[in-house]
């Protein structure tokens, strides 16, 4: 083992890869990955599917049902509005995706004061 050698190294940590050991390719497959589960996405998702279940009992329910709550269709416009929550979650979640650290944010480390990033 020579002075350069890590002999715990991750695989994939060559010296072409850059400063940090990670490839700009392998960031942006993080990056990517992470954007497919971030929270937003998967709660507009459920809250379009029970809409979706809401707005067809809705419409499709008994009359008696339906029209309990002084004869309004509560499973329709409660469907509607989860409908709107949920797209507009998506929406968020498309619109701004998460980004990574940039490496030297990263260096700064724990307890430093940072700036807000600008919205």
């Amino acid at each position: 083992m020579g002075s350069g050698d890590k002999p715990f190294g991750v695989p994939g940590t060559e010296a072409d890869d850059g400063p940090e050991g990670i490839s700009k390719e392998d960031e942006a497959k993080a990056a990517s990955a992470a954007n497919k589960f971030d929270i937003r996405r998967l709660i507009g998702a459920l809250f379009c599917l029970y809409a979706v279940i809401l707005i067809a009992l809705g419409l499709f329910g008994s009359h008696e049902i339906k029209n309990k709550a002084a004869g309004i269709n509560v499973d329709l416009w409660t469907g509607l509005g989860m409908l709107v929550f949920g797209v507009l979650m998506i929406f968020w979640a498309l619109s701004r995706p998460t980004v990574p650290e940039s490496p030297e944010r990263r260096e700064q480390g724990p307890g430093q004061i940072r700036d807000a990033p600008a919205t």
